[in-house]
């Protein structure tokens, strides 16, 4: 009996995380990241930049994601439609990165759809 007191918190844990990760959507499994060469063209995107409005903008390229914030907000999660397109999750949002002759970010622009 003493065994199974112990052993019950564990299993509703376990149970609930098996849970979350079932529930989770499908674009939030997959990889927001190209392979191969259009990752190093990435990979060399990556920095803080300043927008023309003057906000502040920041690319991080990890393994498999892509996260862009804007000013102080919380990084969100982008995919890559190649290695000048990057794409916010509602598609309302695109940056753009403009490369220098040596292939490095020279500048970026940030475009965005109005609701009509």
């Amino acid at each position: 009996m003493k065994t199974w007191t112990y052993l019950r918190p564990l299993t509703l844990s376990a149970a609930l995380l098996a849970s979350l990760t079932l529930t989770a959507p499908a674009s939030a499994q997959e990889p927001t990241v190209p392979v191969g060469a259009e990752r190093l063209m990435l990979r060399s995107a990556q920095g803080e930049y300043v927008l023309d409005d003057g906000r502040t903008l920041r690319v991080h390229v990890g393994v498999h994601r892509l996260g862009v914030s804007v000013d102080e907000s919380p990084m969100e999660t982008w995919r890559a439609e190649g290695a000048e397109l990057l794409v916010s999750p509602d598609g309302m949002r695109r940056l753009r990165l403009f490369r220098s002759g040596d292939g490095s970010v020279d500048r970026v622009a940030l475009e965005t759809d109005r609701l009509r």
